[in-house]
């Protein structure tokens, strides 16, 4: 049987078993056989992996900018679920900007971005109509990062 180092590349791996075919594909990089690289699937799968990138960071800073307007909306409201939320999300995003920096100098598009669902996952948690929150972000990536949470109030005197 030959070496993995000297296979040739398996067209069907990268459909059958994708760990499989980046394994392959790390061992031809590291031996310097970039004839056997796979270029057609890693272009693709390189590409795949930047828009995860980008839909995590968007997903994460929608989650965050949604659980901010509720605060801001209804400040008596405030539940530690909503605290531990926010502060997940705020840590989530930074190790994203810090591990992708290129990312992070986006940042504010990716506000500007996630702005709009967060409004309207904001006003179905809350009731309150979307024409009613602001009408762009008034965080930004700085002060969305920033934001301390305050404690809530004990359950009797947030009217539950």
């Amino acid at each position: 049987m030959p070496d993995t180092a000297e296979r040739a590349v398996d067209p069907d791996l990268y459909e059958a078993d994708e760990h499989a075919w980046i394994a392959e594909q790390v061992a031809a990089l590291r031996s310097g056989q970039l004839h056997r690289l796979d270029r057609t699937h890693l272009a693709e799968f390189l590409t795949d992996m930047a828009l995860r990138d980008r839909r995590e960071l968007k997903s994460r800073l929608t989650v965050l900018l949604h659980h901010l307007l509720k605060v801001r909306m209804q400040p008596e409201r405030l539940t530690r679920s909503w605290v531990n939320t926010i502060v997940a999300q705020q840590r989530e995003v930074r190790e994203i900007i810090a591990g992708i920096p290129s990312l992070g100098h986006e940042a504010e598009a990716f506000v500007a971005a996630a702005y709009p669902d967060a409004v309207r996952a904001a006003s179905r948690d809350t009731g309150i109509p979307p024409a009613r929150f602001p009408a762009a972000s008034p965080w930004t990536i700085e002060t969305a990062l920033a934001f301390d949470p305050p404690e809530p109030a004990p359950r009797a005197a947030r009217g539950r």
